[in-house]
């Protein structure tokens, strides 16, 4: 968003631009014969404020191979005073490519990328500036570049509300769950300006999930009915009865997070981002331990032998344990990036630890800017992701523009199982163990006041918890009867609701 009011050029900036023709201009070898008229028309052009002529009859030059230091510095504050903040950076970047460490150019590129949200690319340009210059355009690098609060929670609808699965299916022995409810979400970040090119995000997230294990068994069990006495001695009558049980533990899963993320700009508007993000991960861990013994039952006595005839009966029992745990996740990032015209090409990769499993990702990404500002954006995004076996694809799209002079909006589509995954560098990590099968994202951002933004985030996301169940089934041909574990996948919805606020110095 932009930072503050559109910028003015200064009274020098005026004065070198009226006095332009006064001095000699010095050309390329070779230089074709359209260059005078060229240099006038543009001049004119500049002079009368006719932008959208004079980036017309610019282009056209520079297809022609005419190619100077007025006529890009000329289409570069054209495209300046079109709010066009991105298409002038390239102008007026070959403008001091022809005349290096010129003022005028360095000025107007400083508020141009500072209009377009990129802060450390202006600060870059300080070192070649004088003092004098810094001091009258108040121009520095401030030791913190921004503060953000965010906070809010999430509300799970669908069938992981509507109760237990398993027990009411025929042959089911045994079946768990860990199903995850609602939950909150807060999070502090401040991002420092290390020196001019470089900054550095250092952020603390809290989470608080509502969980439920549950655990449902079946058994059989032999109760002795009554005993029957004979002449001959005596006899028992059994029946065998199938005994359910179901057990649900509700509990908090917390989770603390540290993120770190620097960006470091170098020349030729390549950019270095290294992070890493560290994950303590708290909960009371339910076990179910299966246990299994052989009895032996009489079935009748004879008195005149004093004989027992038995039979074996396998008698099974469950227990359950809990023990407090603590684990770790890390992940730890790298994207390397360029911006070119109205265009950002970012590469990324990721290496992590989650849930006791490793993951690799690679991925590209497209942003895009058609208007040459903030008006209106997009970022297309595609990514490979490998566990072991397991290997996804993972495709976002996001869209926004400004719908206010002080209000703009996005929507995000994510598709593919971002499960163990993360995005934005590693900064959001999907570390849960449900699968998720899609996620959209909308938010509204609104400019309060020159360094203060409120923003207003809804997220849908449709995911999948497993179940775990054990069945009888029978072989068709011999008739064997044996019990086979089977993962049952259950759709829900969970709906969540984020704001925060932004200071920006």
């Amino acid at each position: 968003m932009k930072r503050s009011s559109r910028y003015k050029p200064s009274l020098t900036v005026l004065l070198v631009f009226l006095f332009l023709p006064l001095f000699p201009v010095t050309l390329k070898a070779g230089e074709k014969p359209g260059f005078s008229r060229i240099d006038s028309l543009t001049y004119r052009l500049y002079l009368e404020k006719q932008w959208d002529s004079l980036i017309l009859v610019g282009k056209q030059a520079l297809r022609d191979d005419i190619d100077y230091y007025y006529l890009r510095i000329r289409m570069g504050i054209a495209f300046f005073e079109k709010q066009q903040y991105l298409s002038s950076v390239g102008y007026l970047t070959a403008a001091l490519a022809f005349n290096k460490g010129d003022l005028v150019a360095l000025e107007y590129l400083y508020f141009a990328y500072l209009y377009s949200n990129r802060p450390q690319e202006a600060y870059s340009l300080l070192p070649a500036m004088p003092e004098t210059m810094k001091q009258r355009l108040n121009l520095k690098t401030p030791v913190i570049e921004q503060a953000r609060l965010e906070a809010g929670g999430t509300l799970v609808a669908g069938e992981n509300g509507k109760g237990n699965h398993g027990t009411a299916r025929a042959g089911v022995v045994y079946s768990e769950s860990d199903r995850y409810g609602n939950s909150f979400y807060g999070q502090a970040s401040l991002t420092f300006n290390l020196w001019n090119r470089a900054s550095l995000k250092a952020a603390y997230s809290f989470l608080d999930f509502s969980k439920t294990r549950n655990f449902r068994w079946s058994v059989l069990s032999d109760n002795l009915v009554r005993r029957a006495d004979c002449t001959w001695g005596y006899y028992n009558h059994y029946r065998i009865d199938t005994l359910h049980t179901d057990t649900t533990f509700k509990y908090q899963t917390l989770q603390n997070e540290l993120f770190l993320e620097a960006r470091i700009v170098l020349p030729g508007r390549f950019r270095i981002q290294p992070s890493f993000h560290l994950l303590r991960v708290a909960l009371p861990l339910v076990q179910a331990h299966y246990q299994a013994s052989i009895v032996t039952d009489t079935l009748w006595y004879v008195t005149s032998t004093d004989t027992y005839t038995t039979f074996p009966f396998i008698r099974s029992i469950y227990t359950l344990t809990q023990n407090d745990t603590i684990f770790y996740n890390y992940v730890t990032g790298l994207t390397l990036g360029n911006d070119f015209s109205i265009f950002g090409l970012d590469f990324s990769g990721s290496w992590s630890n989650l849930n006791g499993k490793d993951q690799f990702q690679a991925g590209v990404s497209l942003a895009w800017f058609p208007a040459g500002n903030l008006s209106i954006y997009g970022n297309t995004a595609v990514t490979g992701f490998f566990q072991g076996r397991d290997t996804r694809l993972l495709f976002s799209q996001m869209v926004g523009g400004r719908i206010t002079p002080w209000c703009w909006a996005e929507g995000t589509f994510y598709y593919g199982d971002y499960t163990n995954a993360n995005i934005f560098n590693g900064a959001v990590v999907y570390n849960n163990s449900d699968k998720i099968k899609y996620r959209l994202n909308a938010q509204l951002i609104f400019l309060l006041s020159k360094n203060l933004q409120l923003s207003l985030i809804y997220q849908y996301a449709r995911k999948e918890y497993q179940e775990l169940l054990y069945e009888k089934t029978t072989d068709p041909e011999s008739g064997s009867m044996s019990v086979t574990p089977r993962i049952a996948d259950h759709p829900y919805s969970a709906n969540t609701l984020i704001g925060g606020l932004t200071w920006k110095l």
